[in-house]
């Protein structure tokens, strides 16, 4: 269960504190209103990965590499909007996500800060664009960390991510996602950090390997 309104990493009083220390002279605080947002965007019915258990993981992970990053209230800031819009299947959820920010952010907080929150939340489309510095890797690495964790959390995670697309057929969801999965393990570095390297690249490398045999498996 993700931490309620009150407590912990998806605190209230936590997220004001970051937004509040960004505004820019004379803007209007938002950002009771906007927390909220956030958090019913995050428990819509439709999603059981992208979800504030996520979004609670990679500020647990932010917090861990916080004293590596260049700018971390926009690295911060971008965890929080990420996946704030969330279609399942629709392709451009990270741009939506990203407009989102943008609109509530304008004239609220510098537009340099503004730019960089809206790259680093296009970064984690995992394409390649948008890593032109150490903060865009970091961003990166934390929303893939979950491929680190345990084999059971990492399961749970990826039962969690086929339930959002019950219109898709198994073989499309598996072939495609397959086809992302096994991007990132030819890639001579799964993370791009060393941090995360460090931390998370074996266990990461070897949950893939044996999701593969485990789709072959009967449930």
């Amino acid at each position: 269960m993700a931490a309620t309104d009150s407590t912990g990493l998806l605190a209230r009083d936590r997220f004001q504190a970051l937004w509040r220390r960004n505004l820019v002279a004379g803007a209007v605080d938002d950002s009771a209103a906007i927390h909220r947002r956030l958090l019913d965007a995050y428990r819509e019915p439709q999603r059981f990965y992208h979800t504030l258990e996520h979004i609670e993981h990679c500020l647990g992970m932010f917090e861990l590499c916080k004293p590596e990053l260049e700018q971390p209230d926009a690295v911060e800031l971008a965890i929080w909007f990420h996946d704030a819009v969330y279609v399942a299947g629709a392709p451009d959820n990270e741009a939506r996500s990203a407009e989102l920010y943008r609109r509530l952010a304008d004239g609220v907080h510098a537009e340099p800060l503004v730019a960089l929150v809206v790259r680093l939340i296009m970064a984690t489309l995992h394409d390649g664009d948008s890593l032109d510095d150490t903060d865009a890797d970091y961003m990166v690495d934390i929303d893939l960390s979950s491929f680190g964790l345990d084999w059971d959390a990492f399961l749970r995670d990826s039962k969690n991510l086929r339930r959002e697309r019950p219109a898709v057929s198994d073989e499309d969801f598996y072939r495609n996602q397959g086809d992302f999965q096994k991007l990132l393990l030819a890639r001579e570095r799964f993370f791009h950090s060393r941090f995360f390297q460090q931390r998370f690249e074996q266990r990461a490398r070897a949950n893939l390997s044996r999701y593969f045999d485990h789709l072959g498996e009967p449930d």
